[in-house]
């Protein structure tokens, strides 16, 4: 049996080799979004769920580090793309702070999760950029928990800024990739 202080945030084997492949610097957000849906389709060809996020430094468009969601492999429910991706980008800056760094912002294949949106929110992030809606991921089975209907005005107040529905479309494909998957292995057995 393992100790708990044996445990590490389990990072999917398949992300350093994807990693090595993609280019350091993103100069535009529809490139930071298209990485962020590579991640959830390339995601999904590893037993994980349709989601991936990374963190970019918001001026030099640097990725800083990617994040998939790897809860069921990880069998662990905090490990969503979006908390995976900012603890990443903690550990690779040395700070639980990314605003003291610079202006970080994170992009996310699909709106946070009520999980997700508590993180960010004391990450120091300055920036968030959402594919799908959380009604997307609603529609294929994904509960999102409860969101402030203001949440866009909170994170605003909070002084992170949030660019929503780019890429929606490519994005829901993901979803509905992995609602497709589902279906399938369903009516197989």
């Amino acid at each position: 049996m393992k100790h708990w202080t044996d445990i590490q945030l389990p990072i999917p084997e398949w992300l350093e080799v994807w990693a090595a492949r993609v280019p350091e610097i993103f100069p535009d957000k529809n490139q930071r979004m298209a990485l962020a849906i590579d991640l959830a389709r390339t995601n999904l060809q590893y037993g994980g769920g349709p989601f991936g996020a990374a963190v970019f430094n918001q001026h030099t468009g640097e990725l800083i580090a990617p994040g998939v969601n790897w809860v069921v492999p990880g069998k662990s429910s905090l490990l969503h793309a979006e908390v995976m991706a900012l603890a990443l980008a903690e550990q690779t800056l040395g700070s639980y702070e990314l605003g003291s760094h610079g202006a970080f912002e994170l992009v996310t294949s699909v709106e946070p999760c009520c999980q997700c949106l508590g993180v960010l929110m004391w990450t120091g992030i300055t920036s968030l950029v959402c594919g799908a809606c959380a009604e997307d991921a609603e529609a294929v089975g994904f509960n999102e928990g409860p969101r402030s209907l203001n949440w866009v005005q909170e994170l605003a107040q909070r002084g992170i800024s949030v660019t929503r529905e780019m890429m929606r479309p490519q994005s829901i494909m993901v979803l509905q990739s992995y609602a497709g998957e589902i279906y399938n292995c369903r009516t197989r057995t």
